[in-house]
């Protein structure tokens, strides 16, 4: 078994159906987190209060309309109040911009919120891309069974649409002209609106009598793509173990637990506590001082010798040393610390001439109009005792710093800094006049080809085994909670994040584990809306450049986690994989196990994400 579809076993078998507000939705949070905090990511458990359900909302409003198309058959008024009120909350629960649940009653949930930040360069900023995926499970309705799941948009569409109509009709009822035409612009009002005892039916059977499904489409799969992403791109290196506190039982517990040996006696006492018979007696004239000692070190190191102080002694000149003449003339009397080409005697130096401030800041880089430094004397009598000549070989093959770095008499270290840029211009294989400044530190390799060798070895270290396209974005991994209630887990993340989200990229995987991949390009309940262009035109491209069978659709009458983001203007565009005919496989319904996901269809969901955030 795959690790995605481990993921989905896990989700959808061992912790089964997964209702918001519910223990076993809080049991599906822990394992996210906990794969979460293997993976070494910087894990935050944001809890909120989501109301257990979304169909008493509806059955509330279509009662509301319903009522007011009967009461204006007598009372005009009244019926007008109650149908404008169903009208209006109808629209602004599809259009998730107000619920009439927040008057409901609720329970705790939660997101798990995983970040991935690489280190950043100083003047850089970094891209976020945030993935997101509901991790709980809705019930079953007669709504979603096969034979009517196919008309859901249809159905949604005209519930609206009859609810407007109804307060039309009641409110033109109202009119002082019209007041002759009583009772039958209620008996009109009360026809439009016996449609609507259809949803108000089927709220009512999902609300009393449906169960939980086990949501391994809808939505374990989403989770276990969104898992796989995080693989791919949080590096293993950054894996860490969680660390468990050290478990001290009694001796009881000891004894019960049967681990201890026969004629054992178990003995506990305090940290940093001795048992009587190692703690030394106290000496009468202590003063009350006690100290138990340092266990069995030996202080017997003999007699101990004050330490004699050693006068400061001048430093003398060293002799002057006589060289022999070359044999064409020139004088061998080379100053011993310089390295390069400038001659001063031995004897002409004076160990108390004073040091100028000019003097000491100049560095040796084998220029002709520097000066030379002062030379220090010898630190040491070993040193003194060292024979010249023996000196004098050691310092003929040293190098002056310019030729220890790497670089020409011209080198200008700002101009070279402004020319590399940033660290990503070492990557490329162009040569440029100036190199590689690593250095040439000791060895006979010509400077050019260790510089270049150096350069290379330090980038095969500092890629190798990362993909740089995917680890150096920000990526939030979020598995949101109570998505089934209304997409309250998606509007607590951009009521607590909404401003360091806003110009962030969200992809939403919903519903990947069956079907065709694809990507939506318009979604919505009530109003219709587009998913980010920015994102679509890279779904496409990546795509075709990857040659996968992606492409972009439409989905209408479903509510997913995209939807309040659009609704809000975020940058969003959701994942999903539609069936032969279009719809969403096993959707809400008791067919949704573990048996009806492909392997496959995962696995390349997870690679298109994957391929999709490197364009980013």
């Amino acid at each position: 078994m795959s690790q995605v579809m481990e993921h989905v076993h896990q989700l959808a078998d061992v912790i089964g159906p997964r209702p918001a507000t519910t223990d076993a939705e809080a049991q599906a949070a822990d394992y996210i987190e906990d794969v979460f905090t293997a993976r070494g990511l910087d894990v935050e458990r944001q809890e909120f209060d989501s109301p257990r359900t979304g169909g008493w909302p509806f059955v509330i409003i279509h009662l509301l309309t319903i009522g007011g198309a009967v009461l204006s058959m007598w009372w005009s008024l009244p019926g007008l109040l109650a149908a404008l009120v169903g009208a209006v909350l109808l629209w602004l629960e599809l259009d998730t911009r107000f619920s009439l649940a927040r008057l409901l009653p609720k329970g705790p949930s939660q997101n798990i919120i995983a970040r991935h930040v690489p280190r950043v360069r100083r003047g850089e900023r970094l891209k976020c891309v945030v993935i997101v995926a509901h991790y709980d499970s809705a019930k079953a309705s007669l709504a979603y069974s096969p034979g009517l799941v196919k008309h859901r948009a249809l159905i949604v569409t005209l519930t609206l649409w009859l609810s407007v109509a109804v307060a039309v009709i009641v409110a033109f009822g109202a009119l002082p002209f019209t007041a002759a035409l009583k009772p039958w612009t209620g008996y009109v009002a009360v026809a439009v609106a016996v449609p609507l005892l259809l949803p108000l039916v089927f709220a009512l059977h999902r609300e009393l009598l449906a169960h939980a499904v086990d949501g391994a489409n809808d939505n374990a799969s989403g989770v276990a793509v969104m898992l796989s992403v995080m693989d791919a791109i949080v590096p293993e290196s950054e894996q860490t173990h969680p660390r468990r506190a050290p478990v001290r039982r009694s001796a009881e517990e000891a004894y019960a637990a049967e681990v201890v040996p026969e004629d054992v006696l178990l003995e506990y006492r305090a940290a940093g506590e001795l048992p009587a018979e190692q703690v030394a007696p106290v000496p009468e004239d202590a003063g009350g001082l006690t100290f138990d000692g340092l266990g069995d070190v030996d202080w017997e190191t003999g007699p101990i010798e004050t330490a004699r102080p050693v006068p400061e002694r001048t430093p003398t000149p060293p002799p002057a040393i006589a060289f022999e003449d070359e044999p064409d003339g020139t004088s061998s009397g080379r100053d011993d610390w310089r390295a390069e080409g400038t001659y001063r005697s031995a004897a002409s130096a004076s160990w108390n001439e004073p040091e100028d401030d000019e003097s000491q800041e100049r560095l040796d880089f084998g220029g002709a109009d520097e000066a030379p430094p002062v030379p220090r004397p010898p630190e040491s009598r070993s040193e003194r005792a060292e024979p010249a000549a023996d000196r004098t070989a050691g310092r003929e093959g040293a190098r002056g710093i310019r030729e220890w770095l790497g670089v020409g008499a011209g080198f200008d270290v700002r101009k070279a800094g402004k020319d590399i840029g940033s660290w990503d211009n070492l990557d490329s294989d162009e040569e440029d006049e100036f190199g590689f400044k690593a250095g040439n530190a000791g060895g006979d390799v010509p400077l050019e080809i260790v510089s270049a060798d150096e350069a290379a070895r330090i980038r095969r270290r500092v890629t190798e085994g990362v993909d740089r396209a995917l680890s150096e974005k920000e990526v939030w991994f979020v598995a949101t909670g109570a998505q089934e209630s209304g997409g309250w887990g998606m509007r607590a993340l951009l009521d607590a994040y909404g401003d360091d989200l806003r110009d962030a990229f969200i992809i939403n995987i919903d519903g990947v584990g069956a079907g065709t991949v694809s990507f939506v390009t318009e979604e919505g309940l009530v109003r219709r809306y587009r998913a980010d262009r920015r994102l679509t035109a890279q779904a496409k491209r990546t795509a075709r450049e990857n040659t996968l069978s992606v492409k972009g659709r439409r989905l209408a009458g479903v509510l997913t986690d995209a939807t309040p983001a659009l609704a809000r203007k975020f940058r969003v565009m959701s994942i999903v994989g539609f069936d032969i005919n279009g719809r969403l496989p096993d959707w809400h319904w008791h067919t949704d196990t573990v048996e009806g996901v492909s392997e496959q269809t995962a696995e390349a969901a997870a690679g298109f994400v994957t391929a999709l955030l490197r364009e980013f």
